[in-house]
């Protein structure tokens, strides 16, 4: 009887890094080439797009609160928001544009999907950490008071992001008006992400309707752990980890399903 190599595991794992890291160069390499900063706009792009729109949020809020720094504020919940955004609009052409390297029969369809998020949210949080490094140096924002939450608030929204785009982008190579509608959804959740409003500002009778919505409860996790005088009142981490959870379980039967829909040419 032959005895199984106990090394494969590990083995399995060191050739699925490999795969990882040369489908995120590729990424890098065909969207931002090796001109100028190269593979830095992955960073500076959005950290330049997040810049604009927490200075503008900033100034409009200026004298808000005491308590609570608008440019933190503003900086936690549009750096993180983009994660969703970026990942979930690349997701729409993300089978089409790599549907080539599925000749290669250690590439997969999750691999490319994974590959593209892992760019985006990379370069996401990147910008975040200079971003408020740069804000405590100029004395408008402070170190988070509960790191651990805020990590856990990124990973959670970066694998919700992530089981989003593994959907969409099984469900938009079989029909391309979902696609369409990829960039059109990520604004619409904006507003009601909790991005940019918290629910003690919100009216009591909207507590039951936004306490179903997941992203929701991550930003306030995210402020939790951010501001010492954030309430984690509205935080319902087993409720955000069962959704991410069952969308994973979609994600990976569509993700299954699709590749025989493949047509390598």
């Amino acid at each position: 009887m032959r005895e199984s190599d106990p090394f494969a595991p590990a083995s399995s794992l060191l050739t699925q890094g490999a795969v990882l890291r040369a489908l995120s160069m590729r990424e890098l390499q065909q969207r931002f080439g090796r001109d100028n900063i190269g593979y830095l706009w992955v960073i500076a792009e959005p950290m330049l797009l997040a810049s604009v729109v927490t200075l503008l949020h900033t100034v409009v809020a200026k004298g808000a609160t005491d308590e609570i720094s608008p440019f933190t504020f503003m900086l936690t919940g549009y750096t993180i928001y983009i994660i969703f955004r970026n990942t979930f609009n690349r997701a729409e052409g993300a089978l089409h544009s790599s549907g080539t390297l599925l000749y290669h029969s250690m590439i997969t369809p999750f691999d490319i999907v994974l590959s593209k998020s892992l760019v985006e949210t990379i370069g996401c949080i990147s910008a975040l950490v200079i971003l408020q490094t740069a804000g405590i140096i100029l004395g408008v924002s402070d170190p988070p008071f509960r790191p651990l939450y805020l990590i856990g608030a990124v990973v959670l929204f970066a694998w919700m992001a992530f089981v989003l785009s593994l959907i969409v982008a099984c469900y938009a190579y079989l029909i391309p008006v979902i696609g369409r509608l990829t960039h059109v959804i990520s604004y619409f959740a904006l507003p009601v992400s909790g991005a940019f409003i918290t629910m003690s500002v919100l009216p009591r009778w909207t507590h039951n309707f936004m306490s179903w919505n997941p992203m929701m409860s991550i930003f306030e996790m995210a402020r939790y752990g951010q501001f010492p005088t954030a309430t984690g009142k509205y935080i319902y981490g087993e409720y955000v980890v069962g959704i991410n959870v069952a969308l994973t379980y979609w994600g990976l039967l569509e993700i299954r399903r699709i590749r025989k829909h493949i047509h390598v040419s």
